[in-house]
């Protein structure tokens, strides 16, 4: 996270702990997430739920969004009284890169959700070592088509992978010109086009043990790709992303250690948000966190 960042939810929290307003009972709360059914969704669940313990007449409702991106805008707008981001997904506001036309603030963290979803390449056991693959980097001298399925076009997950392969000389359009695909999907779909042996990977940043690699598993022998520790570093530097290593045995079928990166999501709010609101979210997520996990 930036030190800017790091500033705004300073003010916030110095709001929250000086408030002596009472918290807002029977209150409707909205929160602007990601798709239906994927982690964000269940991370909407758990804070209602952590809500409720503190004021059961009030409630969380998530809003399904586009993603992180969208949700940066909506929060600022006061459109949406909080969001879910992740940290990369600020740091591209702030520079104003794509999809931003200029730099784009005007939101503070409320609290981190979680900094352990790494990014996990996905890929048919068989198919790997038929190719000899064993770092994303490999790719780059991969002979013949390859088919791969990144998260829905234009949120991190996706862009994140789209950066990793260009850091090792793979582009999105060399998969296609060399007879392959990449298709964008969410979670739910990604899972069930790699059950069904239509792609040969699957790149998302999701939690170890992840249900939807469980169920990938159960049809097919897989194994992970490692990712280069200097496209490790890019990544930590330009995105906020984590190195991250996922060891031997995290799954049935992974034998070795594998190196990558993770993304970081956190809660936000308004920079000028009311200090009420988030007094009752903050002191939720601090009182009642076993309803999130």
């Amino acid at each position: 996270m930036t030190s800017r960042f790091k500033v705004r939810a300073g003010a916030i929290a110095s709001a929250v702990i000086l408030s002596a307003t009472p918290a807002l009972a029977g209150s409707n709360i909205t929160l602007c997430g990601g798709s239906p059914g994927g982690l964000w969704s269940l991370l909407g669940a758990g804070l209602d739920a952590a809500v409720r313990q503190i004021e059961p007449d009030s409630t969380i409702t998530y809003q399904t969004s586009s993603g992180g991106f969208a949700n940066i805008v909506q929060v600022a707008q006061g459109k949406c009284d909080l969001g879910i981001v992740h940290i990369g997904e600020v740091l591209i506001a702030q520079k104003g890169e794509e999809p931003f036309k200029e730099p784009t603030g005007g939101v503070a963290a409320v609290s981190m959700l979680y900094d352990w979803a790494p990014m996990q390449w996905v890929i048919g056991k068989g198919f790997a070592e038929e190719n000899g693959l064993v770092s994303i980097a490999d790719l780059a001298a991969m002979k013949g088509s390859f088919d791969l399925v990144v998260n829905r076009r234009g949120i991190l997950p996706s862009i994140l992978a789209e950066k990793a392969l260009g850091e090792v000389n793979v582009t999105f359009e060399d998969i296609d010109s060399n007879g392959g695909s990449v298709q964008f999907q969410g979670s739910g779909g990604a899972s069930e086009i790699m059950q069904d042996g239509k792609a040969d990977s699957w790149v998302n940043a999701t939690f170890v043990g992840s249900g939807k690699i469980r169920a990938i598993a159960k049809k097919r022998e897989l194994t992970l790709l490692s990712v280069p520790e200097e496209t490790i570093a890019m990544m930590q530097k330009n995105y906020g992303s984590k190195a991250v290593t996922i060891p031997a045995g995290a799954y049935p079928w992974l034998d070795r250690d594998v190196k990558t990166f993770g993304a970081s999501a956190a809660l936000i709010a308004a920079e000028d948000a009311d200090p009420t609101l988030v007094k009752l979210v903050a002191s939720a997520i601090l009182e009642h966190g076993g309803e999130i996990q």
